[in-house]
């Protein structure tokens, strides 16, 4: 492992106290790993703290962790229109006494928040981590078309004009440069999958230095071993996840109802959303939910801190999602809670999850196909034989050793300094 940077701060566009998404949850682990294993981490990152304030709004949260108000930012949220809120933040950043920063997201950041930081500290080295495709699609950076759910396989200008044709295709044109011409000054990119990778490459974009390195699912989640394998846990199936259009419930509560059809002793439990919240995203699913009855139980929401726990209740964990995913933390908590996966064939998921190793897939948005899935997870010995093979997919010391390479280069240790004076630097300039 190289001599790690003395200070490293990290910005992230949320801090997991406010919101639970992958991307922050990754930031945080990030920032809690660095610091258990002796090196110095400071956290920055956005939370909405109530009502706008005008100029911004700065707290410090934890030691080493500071919050910032994203209210500032134009509707986009990639450039603040409150100019003293970002001047504001951006003090706050130059001024902390490190040489790396590690963004994981430019969104609720801002491009130009991030341009005049690297202006202001040009001794400084700038790592991104890219965990969506924002850059390369303007629909949420799903890649699924606007007017349905058919996947997007790549960019083109006319393409994205037909999903907004409110805007140009000169517009996607202009807006792609503008991405490229901020990706461009990163001193290195971290991709938390090859498929993302692919999707960059593809688009156009190579970063200087490239690394493609798992995020780290931290050492606060525990998993206890099972007493005794209990029976009928294979016929048990759970889903973990916010609801939402892109999420599959609707393929999942299908294909459930066609397997429990073949089999009635099948069991799903939803966890992270309510009968309520599904039925409103997806009405027509009333009398499937019906007919399920009790086999479909709503757990609600759930602490991000007994998810382990809950996923060991059931005996297969279903990622059924019909967009890309890139490196969903559901898949990492199921191989860590050693409960086998059921997801859909594509991106990230497909890249995670190796059929008949950590699990099975089927073809993404087709409910009969996931039925199917089902009803093999479900047949005697299955889960069990799959169970034993399920393994974290990153260690510590792996994640460390690859994520210190990624913040200086490979070239060795960057000493804490925040006085902005490039000679300071021993790395070479971007």
């Amino acid at each position: 492992m190289p001599e790690a940077p003395t200070a490293i701060c990290i910005v992230a566009h949320a801090h997991p106290a406010f919101t639970k998404g992958g991307g922050e949850m990754a930031a945080f682990r990030e920032f809690t790993t660095l610091r258990a294993a002796g090196h110095r981490a400071i956290l920055v990152a956005a939370a909405e703290m109530g009502p706008a304030a005008p100029g911004g709004r700065l707290l410090r949260h934890a030691p080493d962790e500071h919050l910032y108000d994203p209210y500032g930012m134009t509707e986009d949220r990639l450039f603040w229109s409150d100019l003293a809120a970002r001047e504001a933040l951006l003090a706050l950043l130059v001024a902390q006494p490190v040489q790396v920063f590690h963004f994981h997201h430019v969104w609720r950041v801002g491009f130009d928040l991030v341009a005049a930081l690297m202006e202001a500290r040009p001794d400084a080295r700038f790592v991104l981590t890219l965990h969506e495709m924002l850059a390369i699609c303007a629909h949420h950076g799903q890649m699924i078309r606007t007017r349905g759910r058919e996947l997007c396989h790549g960019y083109a200008p006319a393409l994205c004009a037909n999903c907004f044709p409110e805007r140009t295709p000169r517009h996607f044109a202009l807006r792609r440069a503008t991405w490229l011409a901020l990706l461009n000054r990163f001193d290195g990119v971290i991709y938390p999958s090859e498929f993302i990778r692919t999707r960059f490459r593809d688009w156009g974009f190579a970063a200087r230095e490239e690394t493609v390195l798992e995020n780290v699912l931290g050492e606060e989640l525990a998993a206890t071993p099972r007493a005794s394998a209990e029976p009928g846990l294979g016929q048990h199936f759970a889903f973990f996840g916010q609801p939402t259009p892109f999420k599959g419930l609707d393929v999942l509560i299908r294909g459930f109802a066609l397997a429990l059809a073949r089999e009635p002793g099948l069991f799903l439990s939803l966890h992270g959303c309510e009968r309520e919240e599904v039925l409103r995203l997806f009405p027509a699913l009333e009398a499937a939910l019906d007919a399920a009855g009790p086999a479909i139980f709503f757990a609600g929401r759930y602490d991000s801190g007994d998810v382990l726990g809950l996923m060991r209740l059931s005996g297969w964990v279903v990622v059924p999602s019909v967009w890309w995913e890139n490196s969903p933390v559901v898949i990492q908590e199921a191989r860590r809670a050693g409960v086998p996966l059921i997801v859909s064939d594509i991106g990230g998921m497909a890249e995670k999850v190796r059929p008949g190793l950590d699990g099975l897939h089927f073809r993404r948005g087709n409910a009969p196909d996931l039925a199917r899935a089902l009803l093999a997870a479900a047949a005697p010995g299955r889960q069990e034989a799959l169970a034993a093979s399920q393994t974290d997919s990153i260690g510590r010391e792996e994640f460390l050793d690859g994520l210190l390479r990624a913040l200086t280069g490979g070239q060795g240790a960057i000493r804490e300094g925040g006085s902005g004076v490039a000679a300071d630097r021993p790395l070479a300039e971007s």
